[in-house]
């Protein structure tokens, strides 16, 4: 069985890099340095001026094949209980990320967020057991399933804030999310390896 796409060449490295750093590495462009990252032209531990958290998410990213747990590609729904996941004691202003109740889902997100220390809320939406590609296929990530989570698991009583993380994929869905739930929506990365860099200082590795 082939193993699913984890949307690794979706990764935006260019969206973190700045003029200022693509021209202290000698690179023509963000554009270019992003370019020489992943051709291996241009290491991270070389790169000046870039603080540790950011070169260590850079390095997750271009990793990212190695990092994340393949899984196979999904023939049927592997459904595991919608919860909301509490990650290194959490507190109110503590970002959220929404995502699908596929077991192969969850199985890559937790092997990725096993490597940080940052406190986070995992909130996994019932979307029948589909992966979050699927889902938007299947149409089984909505609206109504989402403020369902939100309501069941009380997440308005354990943040100050009101915005949600969701998977770049459902990004087509923002305004409709946003609109019947009454909470900030925010499309995050396709790949979860781009998480780290899409966090920023909100993502400590773990050791670091």
């Amino acid at each position: 069985m082939p193993n699913a796409n984890l949307y690794v060449d979706h990764i935006n490295l260019e969206a973190y890099l700045t003029t200022e750093e693509a021209k202290a590495a000698g690179a023509a462009s963000e554009a270019r340095l992003a370019a020489d990252l992943k051709a291996g032209s241009c290491r991270v531990q070389d790169l000046p001026g870039f603080s540790p958290g950011k070169r260590a998410a850079l390095d997750l990213a271009l990793r990212a094949d190695a990092i994340l747990t393949p899984v196979p590609s999904l023939e049927l729904p592997r459904p595991v209980p919608p919860a909301l996941v509490e990650l290194n004691r959490p507190g109110a202003d503590a970002p959220v990320l929404v995502s699908g109740n596929s077991e192969f889902t969850l199985t890559v997100l937790t092997g990725l967020l096993a490597l940080t220390v940052s406190p986070l809320f995992l909130l996994l939406v019932d979307c029948r057991g589909d992966t979050v590609d699927m889902a938007m296929i299947y149409r089984s990530f909505t609206p109504q399933r989402l403020d369902q989570s939100l309501e069941k698991n009380g997440l308005a009583a354990k943040v100050t804030h009101r915005r949600l993380i969701i998977p770049g994929i459902v990004a087509p869905l923002m305004e409709e999310l946003a609109a019947y739930t009454g909470w900030d929506i925010q499309a995050g990365p396709i790949c979860c390896a781009e998480l780290p860099l899409y966090l920023g200082d909100r993502w400590q590795t773990a050791g670091a």
